[in-house]
């Protein structure tokens, strides 16, 4: 799931390492799922996640000025894949943990089912997620 989020067409960190390539699957996703949990069990990363590199892009105006370029700051994408999986994780425990007036933060849950079901309960979670009206928070 957290390499179909990852975007195409993006280019490559410090490391060289294209999400086309992660993508390609096979064997090396089983070499990043050890190594993801030997980061998460000792809790160090490589040096390498914790550069980036800055490109300044020209938008418009006059190019000698400096506030008219924006800088694009480009990441390993094995670290961008490693946060969305610990991303996707904690958004899935934490809605476990969100109290049911807080509906308008889920997502998929459309904030008319509490208004329109007092007292929210978890069944309007449920209900929520089959309306097909409701936008994503």
């Amino acid at each position: 799931m957290a390499l179909k989020q990852l975007k195409n067409n993006k280019a490559p960190g410090d490391d060289g390492i294209t999400k086309e390539l992660l993508r390609g699957g096979g064997q090396i996703l089983l070499v990043l799922q050890n190594f993801f949990n030997s980061v998460i069990l000792e809790g160090t990363t490589l040096e390498s996640w914790q550069r980036s590199v800055v490109v300044l892009f020209f938008k418009k105006g006059d190019s000698t000025l400096f506030e008219n370029y924006r800088p694009i700051t480009l990441l390993s994408h094995v670290y961008e894949l490693f946060l969305r999986v610990i991303t996707n994780h904690l958004e899935c425990r934490l809605d476990d943990f969100q109290p049911p007036k807080q509906a308008g933060f889920w997502i998929g849950f459309c904030f008319g089912v509490c208004i329109e079901t007092p007292p929210c309960s978890s069944d309007s979670r449920k209900t929520a997620q089959n309306q097909s009206n409701c936008r994503e928070a």
